[in-house]
């Protein structure tokens, strides 16, 4: 992905703020990323800690260097990244990474870079322990956190950051961008709501996990009018087959928008799952649609704090299409 191009061209404010802090060596000592889910947030975020770190930026780092590949592939001592997507973070690893900064490096430039991914997802205790690294930043040490929800931060946190909003891309154009790279039209219409880059949606095209996590929801929700199969796909497929709470997350996510995407059909507007048209057609039928969305928001909030993952899961979708 060419980040330039891509912040010049659909993100122009974000693009600004940075060329100018980066050509005038006027750098805040942290920024929040903040975009909806699917804007590229941790990618952009290590693009930007490149262009911080790397002394010949002009003002952005050059992609095609040794450095920048170290550091994108997270291989260099002085960048740390935490990604809440993938594991709890402790408060603990907050007082590591002070206490490893505050000595010297053995890389030989100066500046050091902490990314934060989703802190919305930290814990009391970690946040916490992040706002007194934040009031208190060590000499050429710099933050950059990224959030899908801005709302969830204390005000002690944006209080210390420079905010950056971040615009997600229309998703027809996205749809259209990404069929021009030959992605399949049902995976460009579905990924479209998880990437909101046509390049990730290609390289995400054939992954795995996620794949076998949109299969499960699609056959999940064309069981609705059934609901002994469905509880019993739910039971020993679903449940069986999701590890962690990422892959929770993403499969509420896939549901919420079938369920969202469902509501448009129900009141006569479009969609851009114009493949999907039959499932969305049996989910419009179900009863009191709208309350159920907020039941499945509301479990997918609850995944950060449950420790029984199976059980919410069972219990919310019994909810949604028990009888």
């Amino acid at each position: 992905m060419d980040y330039v191009n891509y912040l010049k061209t659909y993100q122009e404010i974000p693009y600004k703020i940075f060329e100018n802090a980066f050509k005038h060596h006027k750098i805040f000592h942290a920024y929040l990323l903040v975009g909806e889910k699917g804007t590229p947030l941790l990618n952009i975020s290590k693009f930007l800690a490149a262009s911080i770190i790397d002394p010949k930026s002009s003002p952005f780092a050059d992609q095609d260097t040794l450095l920048f590949e170290r550091i994108f592939n997270e291989n260099y001592v002085d960048l740390r990244v935490f990604d809440t997507t993938k594991t709890s973070i402790k408060i603990d690893q907050i007082r590591q990474l002070e206490s490893d900064f505050a000595k010297t490096s053995s890389e030989k430039y100066a500046k050091r870079v902490y990314i934060i991914n989703l802190v919305e997802n930290l814990s009391v205790d970690a946040t916490n322990a992040l706002l007194k690294f934040l009031e208190e930043p060590l000499p050429e040490t710099f933050a950059i956190l990224t959030t899908e929800n801005d709302k969830k931060l204390l005000p002690t946190i944006l209080s210390r950051v420079q905010t950056v909003h971040f615009s997600l891309l229309p998703q027809e154009d996205l749809i259209q961008e990404a069929l021009s790279l030959e992605v399949n039209e049902e995976k460009a219409e579905i990924l479209s709501f998880f990437f909101n880059d046509a390049e990730l949606i290609k390289e995400n095209e054939k992954n795995t996990k996620l794949n076998k996590i949109i299969e499960m929801g699609l056959n999940l929700v064309s069981c609705s009018n059934y609901f002994p199969e469905l509880l019993n796909y739910l039971l020993n497929t679903v449940l069986k087959t999701l590890q962690g709470k990422e892959e929770f997350r993403q499969f509420y996510d896939l549901i919420i928008i079938l369920f969202k995407e469902a509501i448009k059909v129900k009141y006569k507007e479009q969609t851009v799952l114009s493949k999907y048209d039959k499932i969305l057609v049996k989910l419009m039928a179900l009863e009191n649609i709208e309350e159920k969305v907020l039941i499945l928001m509301d479990a997918r909030n609850e995944i950060n704090f449950n420790l029984n993952l199976n059980l919410l899961t069972y219990s919310t979708f019994n909810k949604i299409f028990g009888y």
